[in-house]
């Protein structure tokens, strides 16, 4: 079994490091004392380099779901010296033409289709459902269910979320929120939220 360091508690993640067959030999989180999950908490962010003294090859796992949250975790740790892993469901199916990038998570039950690129440090949710030729851009989260037909492309931290459709050859902006449900039929430009059917442009409550 590879060794491994998980950080932020979050089950789901601690299961997918199980059945792809990874030992967690710690997590960090500043949440939980002791352990989470089992598993012994070995600190939190202002004990990274401490950690890094002590297993210095052992990779990391980044489990949080917000994009921004996973680049400025990677940021940091990247500077510190550590290196990071990628983590696939054995019950996911991935098309031998796909590209994947460094530190992605893809949960089980996620289709990646034909000549995908997953950029670096991605992270897909059960049944995620990537089709052919999409180019999903560095930190990007793709929600449970969530539907991306032939040719999409986010720009980097998008969310896109649980049970949304995006219709092909679409662009969605870097930064970008697509909610829940929603159906993306139009290009979404960068740093704004999309709601509803068809997707439109959230202004809050005005």
């Amino acid at each position: 079994m590879k060794d491994i360091i998980l950080i932020g508690g979050f089950f789901e993640t601690v299961e997918l490091c199980e059945i792809c067959g990874f030992n967690i030999i710690g997590i960090i989180d500043s949440a939980y004392k002791n352990t989470f999950a089992g598993y012994k908490v070995i600190g939190d962010d202002s004990d990274a380099p401490d950690i890094y003294r002590k297993h210095p090859y052992i990779p990391l796992i980044i489990a949080p779901d917000q994009p921004l949250a996973r680049k400025r975790i990677v940021k940091m740790y990247r500077e510190i010296g550590f290196h990071f892993e990628t983590l696939i469901s054995p019950k996911a199916f991935i098309s031998p033409s796909a590209k994947i990038g460094e530190g992605v998570l893809v949960q089980s039950f996620c289709n990646i289709s034909s000549n995908v690129i997953l950029g670096d440090f991605v992270k897909l949710n059960t049944y995620a459902n990537v089709m052919h030729d999409c180019i999903i851009g560095d930190y990007t989260t793709i929600a449970p269910n969530a539907v991306l037909l032939g040719t999409v492309k986010t720009g980097e931290r998008a969310y896109i979320g649980a049970g949304s459709t995006l219709i092909q050859n679409n662009t969605i902006g870097s930064g970008s929120i697509v909610g829940a449900g929603a159906v993306v039929t139009k290009d979404v430009e960068d740093n704004v939220t999309v709601i509803g059917v068809p997707a439109k442009k959230y202004e809050g409550n005005k």
